[in-house]
């Protein structure tokens, strides 16, 4: 079974990467097409980085670390023995075939989860569910299905010679430094029972962490991003631990010549799939886990590897915090406080393999499976900029003012809506026995929150009945309102205006649930 998707590996060679841009051809310097002598750009590469200071991780190992894991999060890490089509990922959606090969969705066969380093389980690929040894991103809930905290599940080491080099699986779990480790490690210890598994928080001298960003600039929308075909489709097509291992320690081999030991853990962001399928210079981020001894990724880094020039550049944290935002992507408590959310609420659904449908018993699990069943989801976030940062940064910056609540987003009419303005107040006259009525003005519900931002990027959760007006489909006349934060500032113009961006999944979302959504 696993022959069928070996040629795969052939495609990310061990010493030069073979980047698939036909009929657009890489070379270091310009090129003309045969057909029209149109002189092609040239192709650069560029490699962004920044350390990261604010994490923590907890290593867990045993032969049921697995299923210990698999309780507490979101993400689905062992098949399910549901009796189902075996060309379904889902027991709820229908057979299905890959439109990239046209083959059919397979399982990944039966082995034992208890033994070996072999990695993670995905539910989801081109070709039905796969396994690999990069990180998943995944969330832990609580008891009433909120979010505590997203997180980074690494299986480590990230190479081996062997999948049977360790006895058992081994697992780092990522998360913020401070209160948010004690919390899980707490919760980990109080889970453990009898299960066969060894926690241990591991030293902070032990691993850095690094933010990567690698993009090929020049090369034009239309084509295939040549991530897809390099990475992230054969990634998702191994089938078998020892197949997952060897592409693994190819892709490693690659980037890393020379220093694949010290690379321990390895998370490629598949939440940014779908811009890379319409963008071909679209970057890819890594997180990265190294030991100690790396002082600076980027003299590691195996550019040699590429078929052109490198430019390195190192940024600071706010760089790629603000790049995620910019995606609509968030990362750890900095972003979002514990227990206030959702996890679909934070767009979870439409990431690879966060949150799974039909995995069974976990935590939080209730409420979540029930959302899906009933597909009532009222707020989502969505990204936003941020205009008069000023205003906003003094606002917060008050004496007295409470940081433990999300500021309100507000909706206006912009002068032509006559079928809405939040500027309007509810009246109700209420009457009383031992004398008059009065009026009594109720003050009218925000249409959401600013969950958080950098500088002048952030992030809104905003009630998904004000969809149809904030992102008019197919309506040239609709006039979309101002989202605005009221700052307190005497002269409305000075409050602060929120220009909402169009997330990746919007146009899903509008098939998904019906036009008359206020």
């Amino acid at each position: 079974m696993t022959s069928n998707y070996r040629y795969l590996l052939s495609k990310f060679k061990p010493t030069r990467l073979s980047l698939n841009l036909q009929p657009l051809i890489i070379t270091r310097r310009s090129i003309e097409t045969a057909s029209t002598n149109v002189q092609q750009p040239v192709i650069k590469g560029l490699f962004e980085y920044a350390r990261l200071n604010n994490k923590s991780y907890i290593k867990i190992k045993g032969p049921e670390s697995v299923k210990f894991i698999n309780g507490l999060v979101s993400s689905k890490l062992q098949e399910s023995f549901i009796k189902k089509n075996l060309t379904t990922i889902d027991a709820n959606k229908n057979t299905e075939t890959t439109s990239a090969t046209n083959e059919q969705i397979v399982p990944v066969p039966k082995f034992d989860i208890m033994k070996g380093n072999w990695g993670l389980y995905h539910e989801s690929g081109d070709y039905g569910p796969y396994l690999a040894r990069f990180g998943q991103y995944t969330a832990f809930l609580d008891g009433k299905g909120k979010l505590i905290t997203d997180s980074i599940l690494y299986p480590t080491p990230l190479t081996l010679d062997n999948i049977n080099d360790t006895k058992y699986p081994e697992y780092l779990i990522e998360l913020d430094k401070g209160a948010m480790a004690s919390t899980m490690m707490r919760t980990f210890e109080g889970h453990k029972i009898l299960s066969k598994v060894k926690i241990k928080a591991v030293e902070e001298n032990e691993v850095k962490t690094w933010d990567v960003l690698v993009r090929f600039e020049n090369i034009p929308t239309s084509e295939e991003n040549p991530w897809i075909d390099n990475i992230l489709r054969p990634m998702a097509s191994m089938k078998s631990p020892e197949d997952a291992l060897a592409f693994a320690n190819t892709v490693v081999g690659t980037l890393f010549e020379g220093f694949e030991t010290n690379i321990k853990g390895l998370y490629i962001e598949r939440r940014t799939d779908e811009v890379l399928k319409v963008d071909g210079s679209a970057p890819l981020m890594f997180r990265i886990l190294t030991d100690n001894s790396i002082d600076d990724i980027s003299t590691i880094f195996n550019s040699k590897a590429f078929p052109f020039d490198f430019t390195v550049s190192k940024q600071e944290e706010s760089a790629f915090r603000k790049l995620r935002l910019r995606c609509g992507l968030l990362d750890g408590v900095t972003d979002v406080k514990p227990t206030t959310v959702l996890p679909l609420e934070l767009n979870f659904d439409y990431f690879p393999d966060v949150v799974s449908s039909n995995k069974g018993c976990y935590i939080g699990q209730e409420l979540t499976a029930r959302t899906f069943a009933t597909g009532i989801l009222r707020k989502r976030i969505v990204p936003v900029k941020i205009h008069n940062l000023p205003a906003l940064l003094s606002y917060i910056n008050r004496p007295g003012h409470n940081s433990d609540k999300y500021l309100e987003v507000e909706m206006k009419s912009n002068g032509n809506d006559e079928t809405f303005s939040s500027e309007e107040t509810e009246s109700q006259m209420v009457t009383s026995p031992f004398g008059s009525g009065k009026v009594v003005r109720k003050r009218k519900r925000p249409i959401g929150s600013l969950i958080t931002f950098e500088e002048d990027v952030g992030i809104v959760m905003l009630r998904t009945e004000h969809f149809s007006r904030i992102f008019p489909q197919g309506n040239s006349h609709s006039t979309k309102p101002i989202l605005f934060i009221d700052v307190g500032e005497e002269n409305p113009e000075n409050n602060v205006i929120i220009e909402v961006q169009e997330p990746f999944w919007l146009k899903n979302w509008f098939k998904s649930n019906s036009p008359k959504l206020v």
